[in-house]
């Protein structure tokens, strides 16, 4: 089981193997076709999602997707040998295709040149998508147990593969800052979860303060996204992600239990406060993320569902190690994800009302939260 899981990590890099070719066998009939592509944006985009649904009267239905912008509208597309060109209309709101260089190189993917910006379009396949979202579910939840049993499977997934991988991880222009922060971040909480169960670091209050401040600090990184954005849903987002932070609790009971796996537990950690994280977590990656939002769902339910039902009271050991192996299997092979993308129903007023529930949600518990603190003071200030 361990040598399997870690072998799908390195194979699935192979899926990027592909070199640019301009080879004239690369032509594709697009027509009644779908093709996808993500590529990071600028400051107060978040990251930019396109879907092209072409169909047989030289007409295509392209949807953009971004921090704050969701649009859909009809183009024309005509091929010519192995490039395909896409106008819009003159009240089009998208114009990103104009102009750009859109050419086949493999079978299955078009590469989008203009004005040295660049990103890769893949074909998109229904079943296969699908198929992938049930694929990240069930390998994080395995990867979880791998690492709650075998202990060798944690020094080299959090220890060793983050320096080994870093040539290959370069070598697919992962440019966008909050990617790679998260990716060690999230990498270095595993490491430090791992001497927490298996080594005396475990019995330090720093260690136990370290892994709540790695929780706090992984909020932080995103509810700065959110502010960044500026928009109504991300400033609510934030607001909720805060909530999040100030209503951790009870940090010094973090601590190896005595079981045969040395679990990494928080028993003050309630049910009420990861439910509410995963709201406001997820409800970050749709606002800004929409390309992965499907996809760091499953990541979220990974976690959630071990803590619940396997074993209480671990779930941030499992929210670090699925959310780590999560972006090591992204870096080491962004077309798998990025070709495999189930987009979310997405518009504006589907935006705001999510930043709405994320913020209620976490300021229903953090109002729960405090008048309990309120409530045990006046308890004890009557009977002190």
């Amino acid at each position: 089981m361990a040598m399997f899981t870690l072998l799908l990590m390195f194979g699935a890099s192979g899926a990027n193997a592909t070199t640019i070719n301009n080879d004239m066998t690369y032509v594709t009939d697009i027509t009644n076709t779908v093709w996808q592509g993500t590529r990071d944006g600028k400051p107060g985009e978040g990251s930019l999602l396109y879907r092209l649904e072409f169909s047989d009267n030289n007409q295509v239905q392209v949807i953009k997707q971004s921090g704050g912008f969701n649009h859909s509208e009809q183009q024309t597309w005509r091929q010519q040998e192995n490039r395909i060109i896409i106008t819009s209309y003159a009240n089009s709101k998208i114009k990103d295709f104009d102009g750009a260089t859109l050419t086949f190189y493999a079978d299955e993917r078009v590469s989008f040149s203009l004005d040295g910006d660049s990103f890769i379009i893949h074909k998109w396949h229904q079943y296969r998508s699908y198929a992938h979202v049930i694929f990240v579910l069930l390998g994080l939840m395995l990867l979880n147990e791998l690492c709650r049993r075998v202990v060798w499977s944690n020094y080299l997934l959090f220890f060793i593969l983050p320096i080994v991988l870093i040539p290959l991880w370069t070598s697919y222009d992962v440019t966008y800052w909050f990617k790679w922060i998260k990716l060690y971040s999230v990498v270095g909480a595993a490491a430090l979860f791992t001497l927490i169960r298996f080594t005396k670091i475990g019995n330090m209050k720093l260690a136990k303060f370290g892994a709540a401040a790695f929780l706090a600090i992984n909020i932080s990184e995103a509810v700065m996204q959110d502010f960044s954005m500026g928009n109504t849903a991300n400033i609510l987002n934030a607001i909720g992600g805060i909530l999040s932070i100030i209503t951790l609790t009870g940090w010094l009971s973090i601590q190896a239990d005595k079981s045969k796996e040395r679990d990494m537990v928080w028993p003050a950690m309630t049910t009420f406060w990861i439910i509410a994280y995963d709201v406001w977590n997820i409800v970050f990656v749709y606002l800004n993320f929409p390309g992965s939002a499907t996809a760091q769902l499953m990541v979220l339910i990974s976690a959630t569902l071990p803590a619940l039902f396997i074993k209480k009271g671990t779930w941030l050991q499992a929210r670090a190690f699925t959310l780590a192996g999560s972006f090591m299997y992204y870096f080491s092979n962004p077309a798998m994800f990025e070709s495999n993308v189930v987009m979310m129903p997405r518009n504006d007023e589907l935006m705001l009302a999510a930043g709405a529930a994320s913020f209620i949600i976490n300021s229903i518990y953090a109002y729960m939260f405090f008048s309990k603190k309120l409530q045990q003071r006046r308890l004890n200030n009557a009977t002190g």
